[in-house]
Protein backbone atom coordinates (compact mmCIF):
# COMPACT_ATOMS: atom_id res chain seq x y z
CA UNK A 1 0.00 0.00 0.00
CA UNK A 2 2.99 2.36 0.85
CA UNK A 3 4.83 1.38 -2.24
CA UNK A 4 1.36 2.24 -4.71
CA UNK A 5 1.06 5.75 -2.57
CA UNK A 6 4.66 6.35 -3.10
CA UNK A 7 4.35 5.59 -6.79
CA UNK A 8 0.96 7.56 -7.47
CA UNK A 9 2.90 10.62 -5.58
CA UNK A 10 5.79 10.27 -8.21
CA UNK A 11 3.58 10.03 -11.46
CA UNK A 12 1.45 12.89 -10.36
CA UNK A 13 4.36 14.73 -9.18
CA UNK A 14 6.02 13.92 -13.04
CA UNK A 15 2.27 14.81 -14.50
CA UNK A 16 3.10 18.38 -12.84
CA UNK A 17 6.78 18.91 -14.13
CA UNK A 18 5.27 18.09 -18.24
CA UNK A 19 2.26 20.69 -17.35
CA UNK A 20 4.56 23.50 -16.07
CA UNK A 21 5.62 24.54 -20.14
CA UNK A 22 2.03 25.11 -21.01
CA UNK A 23 1.31 26.48 -17.48
CA UNK A 24 4.17 28.96 -17.90
CA UNK A 25 2.90 30.22 -21.79
CA UNK A 26 -0.37 30.60 -19.82
CA UNK A 27 0.43 32.65 -17.42
CA UNK A 28 3.40 34.54 -19.51
CA UNK A 29 1.64 35.55 -22.28
CA UNK A 30 -2.58 35.80 -21.34
CA UNK A 31 -2.69 36.09 -17.52
CA UNK A 32 0.55 38.56 -17.10
CA UNK A 33 -0.67 40.98 -20.07
CA UNK A 34 -4.42 40.78 -18.51
CA UNK A 35 -3.03 41.98 -15.36
CA UNK A 36 -0.97 44.42 -16.75
CA UNK A 37 -3.40 45.64 -18.64
CA UNK A 38 -5.87 46.24 -15.80
CA UNK A 39 -3.24 48.25 -13.84
CA UNK A 40 -2.77 50.86 -16.87
CA UNK A 41 -6.33 51.02 -17.22
CA UNK A 42 -6.32 52.19 -13.94
CA UNK A 43 -3.62 55.39 -14.51
CA UNK A 44 -2.85 58.17 -17.03
CA UNK A 45 -0.54 56.02 -19.16
CA UNK A 46 0.48 58.01 -22.49
CA UNK A 47 3.61 58.30 -24.84
CA UNK A 48 4.34 61.63 -23.17
CA UNK A 49 4.65 59.79 -19.91
CA UNK A 50 6.02 56.89 -20.69
CA UNK A 51 9.81 57.46 -19.02
CA UNK A 52 9.09 59.29 -15.92
CA UNK A 53 5.72 56.66 -15.14
CA UNK A 54 2.54 56.74 -15.07
CA UNK A 55 0.04 58.26 -12.20
CA UNK A 56 -2.68 56.51 -10.35
CA UNK A 57 -6.48 57.88 -11.19
CA UNK A 58 -8.76 54.91 -10.65
CA UNK A 59 -11.73 54.64 -12.65
CA UNK A 60 -11.67 57.91 -14.17
CA UNK A 61 -10.87 55.95 -17.88
CA UNK A 62 -14.16 53.79 -17.25
CA UNK A 63 -16.19 56.75 -16.44
CA UNK A 64 -14.98 58.80 -19.31
CA UNK A 65 -15.60 55.26 -21.78
CA UNK A 66 -18.87 54.91 -20.40
CA UNK A 67 -20.76 57.99 -18.90
CA UNK A 68 -19.50 59.83 -21.75
CA UNK A 69 -20.63 57.19 -24.69
CA UNK A 70 -17.08 56.74 -26.09
CA UNK A 71 -17.04 52.99 -25.42
CA UNK A 72 -21.16 52.33 -27.10
CA UNK A 73 -20.16 53.79 -29.95
CA UNK A 74 -17.64 51.41 -31.72
CA UNK A 75 -19.80 48.83 -29.50
CA UNK A 76 -22.78 49.36 -31.99
CA UNK A 77 -20.80 49.56 -34.82
CA UNK A 78 -19.17 46.20 -34.24
CA UNK A 79 -22.64 44.49 -33.03
CA UNK A 80 -23.98 45.67 -36.28
CA UNK A 81 -21.47 43.76 -37.76
CA UNK A 82 -22.38 40.77 -36.23
CA UNK A 83 -25.66 41.11 -37.36
CA UNK A 84 -24.97 41.42 -40.90
CA UNK A 85 -21.74 39.16 -41.23
CA UNK A 86 -22.50 36.62 -38.93
CA UNK A 87 -25.98 35.18 -40.88
CA UNK A 88 -24.20 35.48 -44.11
CA UNK A 89 -20.91 33.55 -42.84
CA UNK A 90 -23.51 30.82 -42.07
CA UNK A 91 -25.76 31.06 -45.01
CA UNK A 92 -22.64 30.86 -47.22
CA UNK A 93 -20.68 28.00 -45.19
CA UNK A 94 -24.16 25.71 -45.58
CA UNK A 95 -24.72 26.64 -49.04
CA UNK A 96 -21.42 25.21 -49.98
CA UNK A 97 -21.64 22.45 -47.66
CA UNK A 98 -25.04 21.17 -49.21
CA UNK A 99 -23.29 21.68 -52.72
CA UNK A 100 -20.39 19.21 -51.86
CA UNK A 101 -22.81 16.95 -49.66
CA UNK A 102 -24.94 16.40 -53.25
CA UNK A 103 -24.15 13.58 -55.50
CA UNK A 104 -24.58 15.93 -58.73
CA UNK A 105 -21.46 17.38 -58.57
CA UNK A 106 -18.29 16.31 -60.21
CA UNK A 107 -14.86 16.55 -59.61
CA UNK A 108 -15.26 17.27 -56.00
CA UNK A 109 -11.66 16.97 -54.96
CA UNK A 110 -10.73 19.07 -57.03
CA UNK A 111 -13.07 21.93 -56.23
CA UNK A 112 -12.54 21.55 -52.77
CA UNK A 113 -8.79 21.92 -52.41
CA UNK A 114 -9.39 25.53 -54.42
CA UNK A 115 -12.40 26.52 -52.34
CA UNK A 116 -10.34 25.79 -49.37
CA UNK A 117 -8.06 28.66 -50.43
CA UNK A 118 -9.01 31.71 -48.37
CA UNK A 119 -8.02 28.74 -45.27
CA UNK A 120 -5.02 28.11 -46.36
CA UNK A 121 -3.61 31.52 -47.77
CA UNK A 122 -2.40 33.94 -45.18
CA UNK A 123 -4.92 36.23 -44.06
CA UNK A 124 -3.36 39.19 -44.27
CA UNK A 125 -2.26 38.49 -47.83
CA UNK A 126 -5.37 38.02 -49.17
CA UNK A 127 -7.05 41.32 -46.88
CA UNK A 128 -4.43 43.37 -49.06
CA UNK A 129 -5.40 41.41 -52.24
CA UNK A 130 -8.68 42.47 -51.56
CA UNK A 131 -7.83 45.99 -50.75
CA UNK A 132 -5.60 45.97 -54.61
CA UNK A 133 -9.25 44.62 -56.09
CA UNK A 134 -11.90 47.05 -54.23
CA UNK A 135 -9.25 50.29 -55.31
CA UNK A 136 -11.53 53.12 -56.67
CA UNK A 137 -9.82 53.64 -59.79
CA UNK A 138 -7.95 50.73 -60.90
CA UNK A 139 -9.56 47.69 -58.81
CA UNK A 140 -10.84 44.82 -60.81
CA UNK A 141 -14.54 45.36 -59.30
CA UNK A 142 -14.84 48.60 -60.19
CA UNK A 143 -13.53 47.27 -63.91
CA UNK A 144 -16.09 44.96 -64.01
CA UNK A 145 -19.02 47.08 -62.78
CA UNK A 146 -17.75 49.47 -65.62
CA UNK A 147 -18.09 46.60 -68.12
CA UNK A 148 -21.87 46.05 -67.44
CA UNK A 149 -21.97 49.95 -67.21
CA UNK A 150 -23.03 50.01 -63.76
CA UNK A 151 -20.47 52.79 -62.57
CA UNK A 152 -17.76 53.05 -60.49
CA UNK A 153 -18.27 52.37 -56.78
CA UNK A 154 -16.23 54.29 -54.08
CA UNK A 155 -15.43 50.93 -51.52
CA UNK A 156 -12.57 52.28 -49.48
CA UNK A 157 -13.45 56.12 -48.73
CA UNK A 158 -17.64 56.13 -48.28
CA UNK A 159 -18.70 54.62 -44.73
CA UNK A 160 -21.99 52.33 -46.01
CA UNK A 161 -19.30 50.87 -49.23
CA UNK A 162 -16.52 49.94 -47.01
CA UNK A 163 -19.43 48.28 -44.30
CA UNK A 164 -20.61 46.60 -47.24
CA UNK A 165 -16.84 45.61 -48.49
CA UNK A 166 -16.01 44.61 -44.51
CA UNK A 167 -18.86 41.95 -45.03
CA UNK A 168 -17.69 40.46 -48.10
CA UNK A 169 -14.35 39.80 -47.82
CA UNK A 170 -14.82 38.55 -44.17
CA UNK A 171 -17.50 35.97 -45.57
CA UNK A 172 -14.85 35.37 -48.00
CA UNK A 173 -12.17 34.66 -45.36
CA UNK A 174 -14.57 32.61 -42.77
CA UNK A 175 -16.79 30.73 -45.11
CA UNK A 176 -14.29 27.52 -45.23
CA UNK A 177 -14.34 26.92 -41.75
CA UNK A 178 -17.94 27.07 -41.70
CA UNK A 179 -18.38 25.10 -44.99
CA UNK A 180 -15.88 22.41 -43.27
CA UNK A 181 -17.72 22.03 -40.49
CA UNK A 182 -20.91 21.60 -41.61
CA UNK A 183 -19.85 19.79 -44.41
CA UNK A 184 -18.03 17.10 -42.23
CA UNK A 185 -20.83 17.18 -40.13
CA UNK A 186 -23.06 15.69 -43.15
CA UNK A 187 -20.48 13.31 -44.04
CA UNK A 188 -21.55 11.35 -40.80
CA UNK A 189 -25.15 11.13 -41.77
CA UNK A 190 -26.66 7.99 -42.68
CA UNK A 191 -27.51 7.51 -46.07
CA UNK A 192 -30.87 4.84 -44.90
CA UNK A 193 -32.07 7.83 -43.12
CA UNK A 194 -32.17 10.16 -46.53
CA UNK A 195 -33.36 6.68 -48.15
CA UNK A 196 -35.97 6.29 -45.93
CA UNK A 197 -37.51 9.77 -46.38
CA UNK A 198 -37.14 9.12 -49.90
CA UNK A 199 -39.57 6.29 -50.23
CA UNK A 200 -41.57 8.62 -47.97
CA UNK A 201 -42.46 10.79 -50.42
CA UNK A 202 -39.84 13.78 -48.68
CA UNK A 203 -38.95 16.46 -51.26
CA UNK A 204 -35.49 18.38 -51.03
CA UNK A 205 -36.19 20.83 -48.54
CA UNK A 206 -38.20 18.03 -46.45
CA UNK A 207 -35.27 15.82 -46.19
CA UNK A 208 -33.10 19.24 -45.37
CA UNK A 209 -35.59 20.17 -42.65
CA UNK A 210 -36.35 16.69 -41.12
CA UNK A 211 -33.38 14.69 -41.62
CA UNK A 212 -29.77 17.24 -42.09
CA UNK A 213 -30.42 20.07 -40.06
CA UNK A 214 -31.15 18.09 -36.82
CA UNK A 215 -28.58 16.18 -37.06
CA UNK A 216 -25.53 18.80 -38.00
CA UNK A 217 -27.66 21.20 -35.68
CA UNK A 218 -24.63 20.57 -32.70
CA UNK A 219 -21.46 21.39 -35.00
CA UNK A 220 -23.70 24.11 -36.97
CA UNK A 221 -24.38 25.98 -33.64
CA UNK A 222 -20.67 25.57 -32.48
CA UNK A 223 -19.44 26.49 -35.38
CA UNK A 224 -21.88 29.83 -35.01
CA UNK A 225 -20.36 30.70 -31.89
CA UNK A 226 -16.71 30.20 -33.10
CA UNK A 227 -17.77 32.91 -36.18
CA UNK A 228 -19.22 35.27 -33.15
CA UNK A 229 -16.30 35.33 -31.54
CA UNK A 230 -14.67 36.11 -34.46
CA UNK A 231 -16.47 38.50 -35.67
CA UNK A 232 -16.75 40.64 -32.46
CA UNK A 233 -13.10 40.53 -32.32
CA UNK A 234 -12.23 41.62 -36.30
CA UNK A 235 -9.52 43.95 -36.56
CA UNK A 236 -7.66 42.85 -39.37
CA UNK A 237 -10.37 43.04 -42.52
CA UNK A 238 -10.93 47.40 -41.22
CA UNK A 239 -7.51 47.93 -40.34
CA UNK A 240 -5.73 46.73 -43.99
CA UNK A 241 -8.51 47.77 -45.97
CA UNK A 242 -9.13 51.33 -44.84
CA UNK A 243 -8.25 51.46 -40.91
CA UNK A 244 -11.56 51.78 -39.79
CA UNK A 245 -12.16 55.11 -42.28
CA UNK A 246 -12.97 57.04 -43.81
CA UNK A 247 -12.66 59.20 -40.53
CA UNK A 248 -12.39 57.04 -37.96
CA UNK A 249 -16.66 56.24 -38.90
CA UNK A 250 -16.14 52.57 -39.36
CA UNK A 251 -13.60 51.68 -36.58
CA UNK A 252 -14.74 48.78 -34.71
CA UNK A 253 -14.03 47.73 -31.02
CA UNK A 254 -10.58 46.22 -31.64
CA UNK A 255 -9.66 49.03 -33.99
CA UNK A 256 -10.37 51.58 -32.34
CA UNK A 257 -8.64 50.65 -29.30
CA UNK A 258 -5.35 50.15 -31.13
CA UNK A 259 -5.96 53.45 -32.26
CA UNK A 260 -6.09 55.06 -29.53
CA UNK A 261 -3.06 52.87 -27.94
CA UNK A 262 -0.78 53.37 -30.84
CA UNK A 263 -1.49 56.14 -33.08
CA UNK A 264 -2.43 58.71 -30.39
CA UNK A 265 -0.49 56.99 -27.66
CA UNK A 266 -3.71 57.18 -24.46
CA UNK A 267 -1.99 53.79 -23.30
CA UNK A 268 -4.24 53.84 -20.50
CA UNK A 269 -7.42 55.40 -21.45
CA UNK A 270 -6.80 52.12 -24.59
CA UNK A 271 -6.31 49.65 -21.93
CA UNK A 272 -9.62 50.50 -20.26
CA UNK A 273 -11.05 49.91 -23.18
CA UNK A 274 -9.65 46.65 -23.93
CA UNK A 275 -10.70 45.30 -20.44
CA UNK A 276 -14.29 46.31 -21.13
CA UNK A 277 -14.47 44.83 -24.66
CA UNK A 278 -13.00 41.36 -22.54
CA UNK A 279 -15.53 41.66 -19.83
CA UNK A 280 -18.33 42.14 -23.03
CA UNK A 281 -16.73 38.94 -24.15
CA UNK A 282 -17.36 36.64 -21.12
CA UNK A 283 -20.52 38.14 -20.53
CA UNK A 284 -21.61 37.35 -24.14
CA UNK A 285 -19.92 33.77 -24.23
CA UNK A 286 -22.04 32.75 -20.98
CA UNK A 287 -25.37 32.48 -22.92
CA UNK A 288 -23.50 30.69 -25.58
CA UNK A 289 -22.35 28.00 -23.50
CA UNK A 290 -25.38 27.37 -21.67
CA UNK A 291 -27.75 27.30 -24.78
CA UNK A 292 -24.78 24.52 -26.04
CA UNK A 293 -25.35 22.72 -23.10
CA UNK A 294 -29.19 22.68 -24.10
CA UNK A 295 -28.64 21.75 -27.61
CA UNK A 296 -26.46 18.47 -25.92
CA UNK A 297 -29.48 17.16 -24.04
Amino acid sequence: MVKEKIGSLWYTKKAYFFVLPSLFLFFFFFLYPLVYTAYISTTDANFFNIMKGPTFIGLENYKVLIFEGRFFIPLLRTLLFMFTSIPLKVFAGLLLALLFNSLLLKAKRILYVLILLPWAAPWFFLVLIWRGMLNQDFGVINQVLSFFGLGQVNWLNDVGNAFVAYNIVEVYMAYPFMMSVIFGAMQSIQSDLYESALMDGAATWAKFRYVTLPLIKKPLFWATIMTSIASYLIFGVPFLLNRGGPARLNEFLLVYGYKEAFDLGFYGYAAAFMVLVFILLVILIIPFLKLTKVIEE
